[in-house]
């Protein structure tokens, strides 16, 4: 405990002080989550969003002082000075009305002050903490998303916004507004604050306004020397507008001295009596928050705040701080069948009264090559680890031997039973190893993997032991925790380390509007794309060597040809040699440089082509190269011996926009409209005589999403009249008849089509038309203004995401974006967008995510159809837009209408969904 100490005599050297914006949090917090209700109705969302934030600053950010500041009822000596400040702001809602006696009792009982002051704002009381902070010797953090707190920054005072977890100093003030801290108010002065009432500048923006401060420097030499601004009108404003902007200035100004009595020993951050908090989270109903605080205080419920390896080779849970350490138990390992099925009987009256059956299946290896050039290794079922996981906690966990998994009937019986609800980490990969062993699991009710993956799309790492450390607090380095267990400890720490993450991912799911899209779509295809994998699809490996040979002889030829065209002998596949025999002999011009020198890619090699014979050489040899080693020698390796077939995962939980993809081997990035990629799909035919393959896609899905998502008029009724979208589009831009559109300006208009969906610049269309810059920007230009929904789409995107910090598709998945600038910014020459990386990303996001959304949605409802009309029929590929079919030739009609039929409805659009069905032999025939 700090001795007591006055506000003017307190030494801060070394110490660290966190100010919360009160109100701001409890806006954002409002705004940001969905409803929830304690257990007598009241709205809680906010009281819960703000004791997660509580728990995390004090026990992950660690500040040894941490205050609230927040707003008073009364007036401010602002309103005095302005009549209508923040007079445009609205009422609070209704249903945060009763949550703020609620809020003001959670910071008693977690023990944070709260300071405010009559006639002034939380933001004075946030600037003289700062203030005293830093003259105390202390750093400050203030915890808000208000724009004036930016004039507070220094070297020892930054800002965070938890709505993003991102943290704001001086550098990132300058990156993001171009300015310093000292012209934080001149800054907001001329651009003025819509949130505020504070009027501003007319036609002063915030690209502007840095302009002019980088310029002049204050906002008084702007006003005494606005005859130097550049453009009379935006002079005209300045002098008519000065005294606006001046006055703007007093009401932006932070208070740094404010009479608030400041008690620095109530601040001191320690963790809070458990025994009232606790009451409190009880009574409004936040079970997890519960367990959280009393594994803090060391509680029996503890959910471990570390986690170290003990003897026995298990997890050990405790916090080490508290002196003691929870060991999971030793698995429990049946012997006999009688001994099997009295464990299954006793899991199964466990769970008589609720809760999750816990699985974790053993292989004997990770899929995948042992070493580079050799088979993959073909990893066999070793066992099962089984725990009940119930209100009352979780017993031991009970592994099975792969023969016992096989021999007992009442084993396959609970995992087949759709009544117990299954829970494990990436419960895909273990109803395809189960399915080895002719075994189903069924009842799937929740999986970390797929939940981690829509809390966070752009985590890459996924792993049980990454969720653990992200959501529980847990630190499994060290442990037997896996992804792929292979043995009984290490699936008994799995199982264990799956329990610790249910609850608490349970509820961040359905208090971040995921429960529809995690329940209803992600977890159910998880079970159909296991039913594709198990399948798999055969190839012809014969066809697959003689393509090989037929490779390999092409790339020795053209290894000739290029040496000849050089004059000596050289490694194609060596940069560095390429390089002097392009640009140092034949003298080539250097199209673009990399760290190491003059580039060699393919976009060069494609610019230099014209000019000689041979980058065109090279191209075509790095072309076969590819083939032959990516997909030509690599799929014979890949059939897995067992079934004749190859079994490509499908990943539901990498990709940021939702798509899937698939690994080992990648069948989605295998050419399609070039005569090798038909030669290789070629190779794949159904397994059985007198069987089909039926490919199904999209026509044009992701410009149908955009015409959906914009509500563009034009491109509305282009589709609901069934015409060809780029002929239309032609015809519109070019201002002819559609029966005079040519093939010229078709090609042009498909190049600008689909260009938007990626925010292509106009010098990227130039590019790709080998047309003038100006002549790609008047064509952007006149198909914005004859496609003016698409616009204004693309901009409310943007807006939207600037403002939320990330894009959400049509079925609410979310992608965290930063970076986004505001309207002005992101326009090029003409008013022409020119949009940034993360710009391209967002616009991207929206449309080819929802556009996965719907294939997600369509495999769903054709898979159910599959069942219901007992079709013999397989759901076997999907590759983005393509779902590809193997079926008995007796099903051909039935399967073509069924799937039509249920790709056409999978999502209610604003235009018709337009399906094309080819079916052949081989794969290649579909593509025809």
């Amino acid at each position: 405990m700090a001795q007591k100490q006055s506000q003017n005599d307190v030494d801060l050297s070394g110490q660290t002080v966190w100010v919360i914006d009160l109100f701001s949090r409890v806006y954002q917090l409002f705004h940001a989550l969905p409803e929830m209700s304690s257990p007598e109705g009241t709205p809680v969302s906010v009281v819960f969003g703000l004791t997660r934030d509580l728990i995390d600053i004090t026990e992950k950010k660690k500040p040894n002082y941490l205050f609230c500041g927040s707003d008073t009822p009364e007036p401010t000596f602002r309103h005095k000075q302005f009549e209508d400040y923040k007079a445009t702001r609205s009422e609070m809602p209704a249903d945060l009305v009763p949550q703020l006696p609620l809020v003001k009792k959670l910071l008693e009982v977690f023990g944070v002050p709260c300071l405010e002051l009559a006639g002034y704002e939380a933001d004075d009381v946030l600037a003289t903490l700062a203030a005293q902070t830093v003259a105390a010797g202390g750093e400050c953090t203030l915890v808000t998303s208000d724009k004036d707190a930016r004039q507070l920054l220094g070297p020892h005072v930054r800002l965070l916004n938890l709505r993003n977890n991102v943290f704001v100093g001086e550098a990132e003030l300058l990156a993001d507004w171009g300015i310093r801290p000292d012209q934080v108010v001149d800054y907001l002065s001329l651009v003025g604050d819509t949130v505020d009432n504070v009027p501003g500048i007319p036609g002063i923006g915030p690209k502007i306004a840095s302009s002019l401060l980088q310029q002049f420097g204050t906002l008084e030499e702007i006003l005494s020397r606005c005859d130097e601004v550049k453009g009379k009108k935006r002079q005209e404003n300045i002098a008519l507008h000065g005294d606006t902007a001046r006055q703007g200035q007093s009401l932006i100004q932070l208070e740094l001295n404010a009479p608030i009595q400041i008690s620095w020993e109530s601040a001191v951050v320690q963790r809070p009596d458990p025994e009232p908090l606790i009451q409190f989270l009880q009574e409004l109903g936040f079970k997890t928050l519960v367990k959280k605080v009393q594994s803090l205080s060391g509680g029996k419920t503890s959910a471990a705040k570390s986690v170290k390896p003990s003897g026995q080779g298990l997890l050990a849970l405790g916090d080490e701080s508290q002196g003691e350490h929870a060991r999971y138990p030793a698995p429990v390992l049946p012997a006999k069948d009688s001994a099997v099925t009295s464990a299954v009987k006793k899991l199964r009256e466990s769970l008589s009264s609720g809760g999750f059956l816990i699985v974790s299946v053993t292989e004997s290896a990770v899929r995948g090559r042992s070493k580079a050039g050799e088979p993959p290794v073909w990893p066999e079922v070793t066992g099962l680890t089984l725990l009940a996981h119930t209100d009352s906690g979780t017993q031991a966990s009970v592994w099975f031997s792969a023969k016992q998994i096989t021999s007992s009937d009442a084993l396959r019986k609970i995992l087949s039973d759709p009544r117990v609800p299954k829970v494990g980490y990436d419960l895909k990969r273990q109803i395809v190893a189960l399915s080895r062993l002719g075994v189903d699991l069924i009842g799937l009710q929740f999986d970390p993997l797929i939940a981690g993956h829509l809390l966070d799309a752009g985590q890459r790492n996924q792993g049980l032991s990454d969720l653990l450390d992200r959501f529980a607090d847990v630190d499994s380095s060290g442990t037997q925790v896996q992804d792929v267990p292979q043995t009984a400890e290490e699936a008994a720490s799995s199982c264990h380390g799956v329990a610790l993450l249910i609850e608490v991912l349970l509820e961040e799911i359905q208090t971040g509007g995921f429960g529809s899209l995690f329940s209803d779509v992600e977890l159910p295809l998880a079970e159909v794309l296991s039913g594709m994998e198990s399948r798999g699809v055969r190839v012809d490996t014969k066809l697959l060597s003689e393509l090989s040979e037929d490779y390999k002889e092409k790339i020795k030829i053209l290894e000739k040809e290029s040496h000849e065209l050089a004059g000596h002998a050289f490694s194609l596949s060596s940069p560095l040699q390429v390089r002097a025999v392009l640009f140092e002999e034949q003298g080539l011009p250097v199209v673009k440089r990399t760290k190491t020198g003059p580039s060699t890619d393919a976009e060069v090699l494609e610019e230099l082509a014209p000019l000689h014979e041979l980058p065109a050489k090279l191209l075509q040899h790095r072309k076969y190269s590819k083939l032959k080693s990516t997909y030509v020698d690599a799929l014979p390796f890949l059939v897995d011996p067992r079934t004749s077939r190859i079994h490509t995962t499908f990943n539901q939980t990498i990709t940021a926009t939702g798509r899937l993809s698939s690994s080992d081997p990648n069948l989605q990035n295998i050419p399609i409209r070039t005569a090798e990629g038909q030669q290789i799909r070629s190779a794949f035919r159904p397994a059985e005589e007198g069987w089909h393959f039926l490919a199904a896609d999209y026509s044009q899905i992701e410009l149908r999403i955009l015409a959906h998502l914009s509500g563009d008029v034009a491109m509305l009724e282009a589709f609901r009249n069934k015409e060809d979208i780029h002929t239309r589009t032609a015809a519109a831009v070019f201002e002819v008849e559609s029966e005079d559109v040519t093939s010229e300006m078709r090609r042009t208009a498909k190049a600008v089509n689909f260009g938007i969906l990626y925010g292509q610049s106009a010098f990227g269309l130039a590019k790709s038309l080998s047309i003038s810059q100006p002549e790609a920007a008047e064509f952007i230009a006149s198909y914005f203004e004859k496609f003016a929904g698409a616009s204004q789409f693309i901009d409310e995107v943007l807006d939207r995401c600037r403002a939320e910090r990330g894009v959400t598709t049509m079925l609410g998945r979310r992608r965290a974006i930063d970076g986004v600038r505001d309207q002005e910014g992101r326009r090029g020459a003409g008013g022409v967008f020119a949009l940034s990386l993360p710009e391209r990303t967002a616009v991207n996001t929206v449309v080819q995510g929802s556009a996965a959304d719907l294939i997600k949605l369509a495999m769903l409802k054709v898979a159910r159809r599959l069942v219901r009309d007992k079709l013999s029929s397989f759901l076997v590929l999907q590759i983005h837009d393509e779902l590809l079919f193997e079926y008995p030739d007796a099903e051909s009609e039935p399967l073509q209408s069924l799937v039509v039929h249920e790709m056409g409805s999978a999502m209610d659009l604003e235009v018709p969904l337009e399906v094309s069905v080819q079916t052949g032999s081989t794969w290649a025939e579909c593509e025809k």
